[in-house]
């Protein structure tokens, strides 16, 4: 096994330069009105997390922290990390953005390739444009990434995937 293989077995705490992992609190983040928001210690991957439910026919949002959308803002290329879970996996739905960006004027989406499970699943979305950013269904530009990272003043993570009452869980978000 070379160097390279090895470190990723490394948790990522130990070398992140920003990691929001919710071990004592929500840190900043919160969920859009759509759900009903809040933080446990326990249940995390590992220790707390921050958790929505439905309460509404809409998909509902995590919503980044200040301190994300600050750190962000110099994330051109870098990895935008996080886990999230949810409570079933029947009735899946794959109708909404699975992140969402904006700088009040360009609005980037990325979807994922896959839904969350049941446990703790991991995502990494580059912040480049090489990655499959969209800017209104078209592929987005470096130019559209650099402006809204520049300038970001929203950053949501999808909670909801399924049809019907949910609850969603997010953790280990980190920027590198």
């Amino acid at each position: 096994m070379s160097c390279q293989d090895f470190s990723t077995f490394i948790r990522p705490q130990a070398s992140l330069p920003f990691l929001e992992n919710f071990e004592t609190d929500s840190q900043g983040w919160t969920v859009n009105a759509a759900a009903k928001g809040g933080y446990s210690k326990t249940g995390g991957n590992p220790g707390g997390y921050l958790y929505g439910i439905d309460k509404s026919t809409d998909a509902w949002f995590f919503m980044a922290s200040d301190s994300l959308l600050h750190a962000s803002k110099k994330g051109y290329g870098k990895t935008l990390s996080f886990e999230l879970e949810q409570d079933a996996v029947d009735a899946q739905a794959t109708t909404s953005d699975d992140v969402v960006m904006s700088d009040g004027v360009i609005t980037l989406t990325y979807n994922t390739s896959c839904n969350p499970s049941t446990t703790w699943t991991a995502y990494s979305v580059k912040l480049d444009e090489l990655s499959g950013w969209k800017n209104e269904k078209k592929a987005a530009t470096k130019a559209d990434i650099q402006q809204v990272l520049g300038h970001l003043t929203s950053l949501k993570i999808r909670g909801e995937f399924r049809f019907g009452p949910d609850r969603g869980g997010l953790d280990n978000v980190s920027l590198k």
